[in-house]
């Protein structure tokens, strides 16, 4: 007996279909209106708001697996509970935009406001409901649904998010929303949380890294046979890695951005810019370590780098050809962010040897997401 499946080309549509795509995309990919109607008749289609997050992305939050990850890092989580402490003045309305398992929401009921409104677009605000009436928080409100489409009924004096991804980019769409809601319902001189973030990559020579997660595998005869065509060929090309660094591979680390979360928008996000990484004394380059530090309030700066205490967010290794850096040399890298076709957030790196020709080196994107 037969059964049916998808076709690639009803695989590339489910792909699209992971974000909302505007219906003439859809109808060019070769859903004409009619089948747009019968689907949306049939509950498998519906409107949504530009800020709304990729399913498989709510999925990744909705359960207590992702969820209890985030809680188990104390380091994280005490250090919002100290920045809301001391934003939250008793008697403010505050909202929580994409509240999760509701611990921001209840950290703000706690330290004294009037009213929290608690966002969840995921399953995972029946939870927030749950554990805020179990503590006896009277103050705070579980709101369901798309953070951009809440009305507050008047002016709030604080809105906090944790919209931090592993690389801080990754959750754009989620900033999206703590933008819109901020854009929309803070008074003048209200206070968010967190205020800004910086975003880091350092320049790595670890033989480990390159070897196990990056060109280097390639190189030598695997058990004895040449597979070096793997690489020419270009099927082999590793992507980013969520890893734990050595501090001990990091030979230099520069800020790349630098974005305002008090005043900015996720178009801050897209951004493309030039830097250079000195070497004091030979070395390799392996590629980058990215992390990001948040600046959470007066004094209050959480980082995520090997160099400080291990968070959620671990690190991100970006994997580059390997260069050979000669002592007081540096290495150039011309990065970019951008949303591909898909609407997928990408991040692109050409690097070379300062005093090559920038025309040959050779990009590599990275999907973040």
């Amino acid at each position: 007996m037969s059964s049916i499946g998808l076709s690639a080309r009803g695989r590339r549509l489910l792909s699209l279909l992971r974000v909302g795509q505007p219906a003439a995309e859809l109808e060019r990919q070769g859903l004409d209106p009619a089948a747009l109607a019968a689907l949306r008749a049939a509950g498998l289609l519906e409107t949504q708001d530009t800020t709304v997050p990729p399913a498989d992305y709510q999925d990744i939050f909705a359960g207590w697996k992702s969820q209890k990850g985030m809680l188990i890092d104390d380091g994280r989580t005490l250090g919002f509970e100290a920045a809301i402490r001391a934003a939250v003045r008793p008697g403010d309305r505050v909202v929580d935009v994409g509240t999760g398992s509701g611990i921001l929401a209840m950290f703000a009921a706690r330290a004294g406001a009037g009213q929290v409104h608690a966002l969840e677009i995921t399953a995972m605000a029946d939870w927030a409901e749950r554990l805020a009436a179990r503590n006896g928080l009277a103050n705070m409100t579980v709101v369901r649904g798309d953070a951009a489409a809440f009305d507050a009924g008047g002016p709030v004096d604080v809105v906090i998010g944790e919209f931090a991804g592993m690389w801080l980019l990754e959750e754009w769409r989620h900033y999206a929303a703590f933008a819109a809601v901020r854009d929309r319902w803070l008074a003048p001189g209200g206070r968010v949380v967190p205020r800004a973030a910086g975003l880091f990559l350092s320049a790595v020579d670890s033989r480990k890294l390159h070897h196990e997660r990056g060109w280097g595998f390639f190189d030598a005869p695997v058990y004895g046979f040449d597979f070096s065509e793997v690489l020419t060929s270009g099927a082999h090309r590793p992507a980013r890695y969520i890893l734990s660094a050595e501090w001990k591979s990091v030979v230099v680390t520069r800020q790349i951005a630098r974005f305002d979360f008090r005043h900015g928008s996720e178009r801050d996000y897209i951004f493309a810019t030039e830097v250079r990484f000195p070497y004091p004394v030979a070395g390799m380059f392996h590629g980058f370590i990215g992390h990001f530090e948040l600046d959470m309030g007066e004094g209050q700066v959480m980082s995520t780098s090997c160099g400080a205490r291990e968070t959620c967010w671990h690190q991100s290794y970006f994997p580059l050809p390997q260069i050979v850096v000669p002592a007081g040399a540096a290495v150039v890298a011309r990065l970019r962010s951008f949303l591909d076709a898909d609407n997928r957030l990408r991040f692109a790196i050409a690097a070379r040897l300062d005093g090559e020709d920038p025309a040959q080196a050779r990009e590599h994107v990275f999907d973040l997401e």
